[in-house]
């Protein structure tokens, strides 16, 4: 574990990392979604094993979500379980939360309902050169997976700054058409600097809150955001029917 530690310090010249796995296992659309199975292993598990190895990795929720499914992972894999307020709305707020407590250079943001992220990809991009503010994104699989609203797009400029980010179809023609190969989509890990996550500290916005999109409040406080390409060709389950479907996909692909 030292000497992988050790060549990973060395890869992000000189930072570390703490990645920050956040979860609610109550939801209205979903409840448990976290520990319901994909390709024989729990959501969580999946994150847990992409995160091995690769930084400090930090399991955060409300305290009673922490049940006995989540804590013997712990007999098999390296994280440290901490928990955060019932009273955080997002995964960043429970991010923020982290970083007051224990710091570090970098916190990585894991989306669970991903499983399909190729450690790889995601290895690579925490290896390059990082912003303050750091955001995966990826081509859409198809139109549908881009014509759904439980799907994020997202467009930036050309040196690949985030502009602006919607649950629905962007860009789109003047006469409504839209061409899903030219839509990108984001993946949900994000990373951020000490002094980026410092600066979301009890800060909520506008657009931030009629999209339903935690990522728009940098936009509308004029931060910068790198975005950085992975090839992927999941989805965030957010409704149980999706697990079949992505399962599917990932049997045929």
């Amino acid at each position: 574990m030292e000497k992988i530690e050790k060549q990973y310090r060395k890869n992000l010249g000189g930072t570390w990392v703490k990645i920050i796995i956040p979860y609610r296992l109550k939801s209205k659309r979903f409840p448990n979604k976290y520990l319901k199975h994909f390709i024989g292993k729990s959501l969580i598990e999946h994150s847990i094993i992409l995160s091995q190895n690769l930084g400090d990795v930090i399991l955060t929720s409300p305290e009673e979500d922490y049940i006995d499914e989540v804590s013997k992972l712990k007999l098999k894999y390296d994280f440290e379980f901490i928990p955060t307020p019932l009273k955080c709305r997002s995964a960043t707020d429970r991010a923020i939360e982290i970083s007051k407590k224990i710091h570090d250079d970098y916190y990585v943001i894991i989306p669970v309902d991903e499983p399909l992220i190729k450690r790889s990809e995601f290895e690579r991009v925490l290896s390059s050169n990082l912003d303050d503010f750091n955001m995966y994104y990826t081509d859409f699989f198809n139109e549908e997976d881009c014509i759904s609203k439980l799907s994020a797009k997202v467009i930036f400029t050309k040196d690949k700054y985030l502009l602006y980010m919607s649950r629905n179809v962007i860009p789109v023609l003047k006469n409504g058409m839209f061409d899903y190969k030219k839509c990108k989509k984001a993946v949900g890990i994000k990373v951020y600097s000490k002094f980026a996550i410092q600066q979301l500290y009890d800060k909520k916005t506008e657009l931030d809150l009629i999209e339903g999109l935690e990522e728009l409040k940098l936009v509308e406080l004029g931060y910068k955001v790198k975005m950085h390409k992975i090839r992927h060709i999941g989805f965030g389950i957010d409704i149980p029917e999706q697990i079949k479907l992505l399962e599917d996909r990932y049997y045929e692909n």
